[in-house]
């Protein structure tokens, strides 16, 4: 008897852990595949989607089932199924057969306006309704090219005489897929953990597949796409809504015996960051049950043509909670010659709307890829991949997956790095890298072409070489050493700075360094002008504005994080500053009104003046502050997240004497910038610095707080730490000072309602800087620019002002970095 019973509870558990497999294929009536349909089974969220094929497969344990079948824009189909073995399941779906009804409305009124009206009323209550939830996510990523122009297919042959033609390179660019844990906390608290991670043609790569970059909220009033725009989009319930959006109630339907009306939304004005599309809300409670939307270049997003976003919302509890249970983004692209497109198709199931976080969940790692995501085999996707590949995407996978097995083989890619690293002759013109990568070693070595060469009046025409090694670690721990030479032709000084780094702890992000140089320097060290512009301003326009000296010492540092948001870092170095006089008056664009100005800064007009030699030992220490500090955990190596706070950083140095020539000086600093988002009206940024040298008993003048200013048409792109008219070195002090940098990126919210100019990409950006020092009431500019011209060229209309009179004004070029 107890033998039966242990036969019967054995059986019992196989039955209970067997699952059967249920495939097939949607079509619509013309047998046309249904890419990327949702299959689930009714009550639940147990689900999958057809691929591009219109292929799905989903594995259920034995027993009836209600299999839903549905896609955005046709009739949903049920199918009641008893399943006790393997199955095949077709399913046919037919457009939705809308009709208009009869609304009861104000004369004149758009019944579609009516609806939108009642979810504009709703929205609040669906984006807070679910205050916690935790649910898997699998998302599958592909990009492809389609044709290459015939242009840029000669441009190709030319740079690798090997491809032949196009067919090569088409295809598949880029396949991956990945799956995931998703944690949410009302109002903004995510967290995403990627539990497995497969990239075609590489087993050490990870997916960047994520749904937080997926998760796009219409219950918001604003979405954001960082990945393609610096503006956000309205959504089409937002509660300003009819300010952007027109409707059209195309018809209504049933489903489950529920109303769902078909509202297709209309932009307004088409380069407005708005969609377009069709969004489903279902009548009485007027929530979102899918939405077919798309953006277009008018809308002014970049690197690609399109977009179009199709989510699919399901009952998760009862009929109460609906959220999304699958969601598709896709694109297409023109650029350069290169025509291609792709999606992220992302399932979402295993709905948790009760999970247990403590306090600390969402307080550390934001993004964690564990530790061996991208090790499971191909059994274990085989297993656990929710939706069928299609033949491309094997073709690919086999393909790419044996080149893979063969190019990261250790002993293929030692012949290959022996191949590349013997030297040719071209390298002495473009340079010398020499790699070995199985044990993470890289130096790369500049060619003439890459040397700079530059000319000052100090050291005439001038060479400068530099180089850098690197070794990293399997515990991510890394070495770097990296050098420059340089040398006058002028003052026929030799000058060369050796610095060597070690990243020992990266989850602390702790390194040591040291330092060993003897070369000439800017007197301020932030380095305001460029070798490069200031070879051409002194050759051709006389205008020398690059003040040198000869720096030799040997410092040391440390930094690392001290406490969850704090970093500290300490500077130790002795170093001996020596004079340089000017030693070359080449021209090759003489003006006779300009004379060059001396190399010192603080008498311009006296040729044979200079400070003293000295030497002493200089001392920083620095705290930066970062609140709500959250991390990025990449299989165990950790990194930085944005913070949507202020950062804070405050500066200690001093200045210790070896002898009676040495600096002896304290200094106190601190500073508070930050990065604020204001929706449409695009993006605000500041930067508050202020200093005190609270002890001064001797200083040389490159120990002074020096700005950095500008006297040239090119603009310092690192706009909030510079000014835009300020000369190089007129107010620098040993005293007191605070300086204020600010700008307003308007990402096209003005010059988006200029006809003509708003076919435009270019954006608006206005700004105000301010200083103040013991030498001066105040200095002010106000500048006025275009950005995004051409992409990536910004332009500014600058006026600045000096103790109340106008100082000057002027145009300045430079670049954007939006993008």
């Amino acid at each position: 008897m107890k033998k039966i019973i242990v036969i019967f509870i054995f059986l019992s558990n196989v039955l209970s852990a067997q699952t059967f497999i249920i495939k097939g294929r949607i079509t619509n009536t013309s047998k046309e595949p249904l890419p990327f349909a949702t299959v689930y089974v009714k009550g639940t969220t147990i689900g999958t989607n057809s691929n591009e094929e219109g292929n799905y497969s989903l594995k259920l344990k034995p027993g009836n089932y209600e299999i839903v079948f549905q896609y955005v824009g046709y009739a949903k189909k049920i199918e009641k199924i008893e399943l006790t073995d393997n199955k095949t399941l077709d399913a046919s779906l037919q457009n939705e057969g809308v009709s208009l009804k009869e609304i009861v409305v104000n004369a004149g009124e758009n019944p579609a306006d009516i609806i939108i009206r009642q979810a504009i009323k709703k929205r609040k209550y669906y984006l807070s309704q679910v205050k916690d939830y935790s649910c898997n996510t699998y998302i599958k990523g592909l990009q492809r090219l389609k044709h290459i122009s015939k242009s840029m297919m000669k441009f190709i042959k030319m740079a690798d005489k090997d491809i032949k033609d196009s067919s090569s390179i088409l295809g598949v660019i880029y396949l991956s897929e990945s799956q995931s844990e998703f944690y949410y906390k009302y109002p903004s608290e995510i967290k995403e953990v990627m539990l497995s991670s497969k990239v075609s043609g590489s087993s050490k790569s990870f997916s960047f597949n994520s749904y937080r970059y997926l998760n796009y909220n219409f219950y918001e009033n604003l979405i954001e796409m960082k990945q393609v725009s610096n503006r956000p989009f309205v959504s089409p319930i937002n509660e300003n809504a009819f300010i952007y959006y027109k409707y059209k109630l195309l018809g209504s339907f049933y489903e489950d015996g529920k109303e769902i009306n078909k509202i297709q939304v209309i932009p307004k004005r088409a380069t407005d960051p708005v969609f377009s599309g069709i969004i489903y809300i279902q009548e009485n409670t007027w929530r979102i049950t899918s939405v077919n939307l798309f953006l277009t270049k008018q809308n002014k997003i970049n690197f690609v043509d399109t977009i179009t976003v199709k989510q699919l919302f399901t009952p998760v509890s009862g009929d109460s909670v609906w959220l999304p249970s699958s969601a598709n983004m896709g694109f297409s692209f023109t650029f350069f010659g290169f025509t291609g497109d792709g999606y992220f198709n992302t399932i979402l199931n295993n709905y948790d709307l009760k999970p247990n976080y403590d306090k600390k969940f969402f307080k550390d790692e934001i993004v964690t890829i564990e530790k061996g995501a991208n090790k499971k085999d191909s059994a274990y996707w085989e297993q656990n991949r929710p939706i069928p590949l299609t033949d491309e995407e094997k073709k690919d996978y086999r393909k790419k997956d044996s080149v893979a097995k063969i190019v990261e083989n250790p002993r293929y890619i030692d012949s290959i790095d022996r191949r590349n690293n013997k030297f040719k002759f071209k390298n002495i013109l473009n340079g010398y890298n020499y790699n070995k990568r199985n044990k993470n070693l890289s130096i790369a070595l500049p060619g003439i072409a890459d040397a700079g060469i530059q000319y000052n009046t100090v050291e005439g025409l001038n060479l400068s070489y530099n180089f850098n090694l690197a070794k990293q670690y399997s515990d991510f721990s890394m070495q770097q050493l990296s050098g420059r030479a340089r040398y006058g032709f002028s003052n026929k000084l030799w000058g060369g700075e050796l610095d060597w780094r070690y990243l020992f702890n990266h989850n602390k992000f702790r390194s040591f360094g040291v330092t060993a140089k003897s070369i000439v320097e800017q007197f301020n060290n932030k380095n305001p002008i460029s070798p490069l512009i200031n070879s051409v301003y002194t050759l051709f326009l006389n205008d020398n504005y690059m003040k040198l000296y000869k720096e030799t010492g040997i410092g040391v540092f440390f930094k690392t994080e001290l406490a969850k948001g704090i970093n500290g870092r300490i500077d130790v170095k002795y170093v001996d500053r020596t004079p340089l006089l000017n030693k070359s008056d080449n021209l090759i664009i003489d003006d006779p009104k300009k004379l060059f100005t001396s190399n010192d800064p603080q008498h311009p007009s006296r040729q044979d003046s200079s400070f003293q030699r000295n030497n002493g030992v200089i001392v920083d220490l620095n705290f930066n502050f970062s609140f709500k500090q959250r991390y990025y955990n990449i299989a165990g190596e950790r990194f930085h997240a944005e913070s949507k706070y202020p950062k804070i950083s405050f500066l200690y140095r001093k200045a210790i004497p070896t002898n009676n020539l040495s600096a002896d000086f304290d200094l106190l600093a601190l500073g508070v910038h930050d990065d604020i988002h204001l929706g449409l009206f695009g993006e605000f940024k500041y930067n508050i610095k202020g200093g005190y040298y609270t002890r001064v008993n001797r200083m040389y003048f490159m120990d002074y707080k020096h700005f950095s200013g500008n006297q040239t048409i090119i603009a310092n792109n690192d706009y909030l730490n510079s000014f835009k008219l300020l000369p190089y070195y007129t107010l620098s002090t040993n005293n007191w000072y605070g300086e204020f940098h600010s700008e307003q990126h308007f990402n096209g919210f003005i010059l988006n309602k200029i006809p003509l100019i708003k076919k435009l990409f270019i954006q608006e950006v206005i700004g105000f800087n301010a200083l103040v020092t013991d030498k001066t009431n105040h200095y002010f500019e106000v500048n006025f620019g275009i950005k995004n011209i051409f992409k990536f060229v910004r332009i500014d209309y600058v006026i600045s002002y000096k103790d109340n009179n106008k100082l000057g004004n002027g145009f300045l070029i430079g670049f954007s970095r939006d993008f």
